[in-house]
C-alpha cells in the first residue's frame, strides 16, 4: 500500500524532470535560431512548435481519456480484481 504513493511521485519528479529538459532545450533551440536567421523566422519556428505541442498534448490526452474509460468499464463490469 505505501508503493503507490512513492511510486505516483517518483513519476511526476520524472514528468517534471521531463518538461523542464524540454522547455531548456526549446530556450536553446530559440536563442539559436534567434541569432541565426532573425526574428521573423525565429518567432515563425516558435509558434510552429507550439502548434506541435498542442497537437501532441490533444493526442495524449485522448489516450490517457481512452484508458480511463477501458479501466472504469472493466471495473463496472466486475473483470477487475480490485
Amino acid at each position: 500500500m505505501d508503493d503507490k504513493p512513492k511510486m505516483r511521485s517518483e513519476m511526476w519528479k520524472g514528468v517534471r524532470r521531463g518538461a523542464g529538459w524540454a522547455l531548456g532545450a526549446g530556450a536553446v533551440i530559440s536563442v539559436a535560431t534567434l541569432l541565426r536567421d532573425g526574428p521573423r523566422d525565429t518567432i515563425k519556428t516558435i509558434m510552429k512548435a507550439g502548434m506541435r505541442g498542442r497537437e501532441v498534448a490533444a493526442e495524449l490526452t485522448e489516450q490517457v481519456q481512452d484508458l480511463y474509460a477501458e479501466a472504469q468499464s472493466e471495473r463496472l463490469s466486475g473483470r477487475c480484481q480490485g
